[in-house]
């Protein structure tokens, strides 16, 4: 029989909570029936939910190497007298021991798989290779979201079982999980490792990572403003691309390994929740795209200590940008935004990131104070606002196999989400069109389009979104004049011939 734990003489607090668990059990189950208590009974119910909830888990769950590409070598097999050892290079031996590795979820029965991004380190020098069920495959990447700590790879091969989602925006503090995952590559065979403990609370903040982000104070990805799941389940380095199962064996969350603190080199327990957001971002990388994110246009700051020792919450907006999605909304220096959607905006955190999970093109109900927030006569205003899509400034660059549709050879994207808006000098118009990418010779190349040009207008029409940019081009047949700015003052007509 599996036992249920390892005693020990210094049990931990996740181990008394199991205990006490069992004893609460134990307890309901004979008053329930007016029957002595049993806790071996309560033990072995609970025991059995994890035994399911791993059976039906495992089966979607891979494990990941990492493997330099310039540390591969054909396959050679060291042998020793009497047969004494015996190691292979070929990453595809169940011998072959990675030097880095951790685990993903089998998303598609197509054999797409969902991991952290973090797991395929430096892309450019890496190749991958997954293991599920004993079976061994090389690996290619279909997409990736940096700012989501997201990627997608694919294996060919038959007889893949996707995971089933459930539903984490529903999950509460002291929810039984279950995790699986890869610690120190031990599932290179494809059997991954099992791990159990409860859900300690929601819309966690990862440590940050000054060392290798563009983002101020280390703000690498979303979640450092806080949407994580922490667990106290034991994440080893290996865990992170793995999965938080409940009681059920659906997964709530993708478990991550961020460093637990600046001086710590334990992973602290955190996993990427699934919920509606995961979901679409999840569907866009599967489809070969990367995801977008959405953009307001304003420098917020937090309440000031006395007001939050009052009770207040919301961010206050020190700056607005011209023409973004704040400006047109018409919020002011000075206004709290206190709700997002309905949702408690508690500081400038929680501002960005109840925006930047946005899909671009998305109204949203911003609730704003303006005045003294503690006057109980202050003015309270309901205000719609469509966010833009946002510059997403970090060291990865994401990654895509989908191609862009091309208009005459233009490729556009919101202003907003260009490089140069993210400068502090010198923005370009937001409420204009940045070119991304002019294929050579084409109609627009020849009309004298480059990459990183802004388009005010289509003939006497504003474009301000790829949407409008797409409805005005629509059925074109002939020349179509465009109305061009590189420095966000004057613009110059640019004609485009078919």
């Amino acid at each position: 029989m599996v036992t249920l734990m390892n005693l020990s003489t210094t049990p931990s607090s996740t181990t008394w909570g199991v205990w006490l668990l069992i004893g609460l059990l134990a307890l309901g189950t004979s008053h329930s029936r007016g029957a002595e208590p049993d806790a071996t009974q309560a033990a072995t119910a609970l025991q059995e939910l994890l035994v399911d909830a791993i059976s039906i888990g495992e089966k979607s769950v891979v494990s990941i190497s990492r493997v330099r590409k310039d540390a591969q070598q054909p396959a050679i097999a060291l042998r020793f007298p009497f047969g004494a050892a015996r190691q292979s290079l070929d990453p595809t031996s169940p011998d072959f021991v990675p030097s880095d590795f951790g685990a993903g979820v089998i998303v598609d029965e197509s054999g797409l798989i969902v991991t952290t991004l973090s797991v395929l380190g430096d892309v450019d020098v890496s190749t991958y290779y997954a293991w599920h069920q004993h079976r061994p495959f090389f690996a290619t990447i279909m997409a990736t979201a940096p700012w989501y700590d997201l990627a997608v790879l694919k294996i060919e091969g038959e007889s893949f079982s996707p995971i089933k989602f459930g539903d984490a925006s529903a999950v509460k503090k002291g929810r039984i999980v279950v995790a699986l995952g890869n610690p120190a590559a031990i599932a290179r065979d494809g059997s991954v490792s099992a791990n159990w403990g409860a859900i300690s609370n929601i819309e966690r903040r990862a440590p940050p990572t000054p060392s290798r982000s563009n983002e101020p104070l280390g703000r690498e990805t979303l979640h450092h403003y806080g949407t994580l799941l922490q667990t106290d389940t034991k994440l080893d380095f290996g865990y992170s691309g793995g999965v938080l199962l409940n009681l059920d064996g659906e997964m709530i969350g993708l478990t991550t390994s961020y460093t637990g603190s600046v001086h710590s080199e334990a992973a602290a327990g955190l996993a990427i929740p699934v919920d509606d957001d995961f979901r679409r971002i999840l569907k866009e990388l599967k489809e070969g795209k990367t995801p977008e994110f959405g953009f307001l246009g304003v420098g917020p700051e937090t309440l000031n200590v006395s007001l939050r020792q009052q009770g207040f919450h919301g961010a206050r907006v020190v700056s607005v940008m011209d023409g973004t999605p704040a400006d047109r909304a018409g919020l002011q220096a000075d206004d709290i935004v206190t709700h997002i959607n309905g949702k408690t905006v508690f500081d400038e955190s929680d501002l960005f990131r109840r925006i930047g999970i946005l899909r671009p093109g998305t109204e949203t109900q911003l609730r704003v104070v303006r005045g003294d927030i503690s006057d109980p006569n202050a003015t309270i205003i309901e205000m719609p606002v469509t966010v833009t899509k946002k510059y997403v400034n970090t060291i990865r660059r994401p990654l895509v196999t989908a191609v862009a549709p091309k208009w005459r050879g233009l490729l556009v994207d919101y202003a907003t989400a260009s490089p140069a808006f993210s400068q502090m000098v010198e923005r370009p118009p937001a409420d204009s069109l940045y070119v991304v990418e002019v294929v050579q010779d084409s109609g627009a190349w020849q009309a004298g389009f480059r990459a990183g040009d802004f388009i005010t207008h289509i003939g006497d029409s504003q474009v301000t979104t790829p949407a409008d940019f797409a409805a005005a081009v629509r059925g074109s047949e002939g020349e179509i004049t465009l109305h061009v700015t590189t420095d966000g003052a004057d613009t110059t007509p640019r004609t485009i011939s078919p």
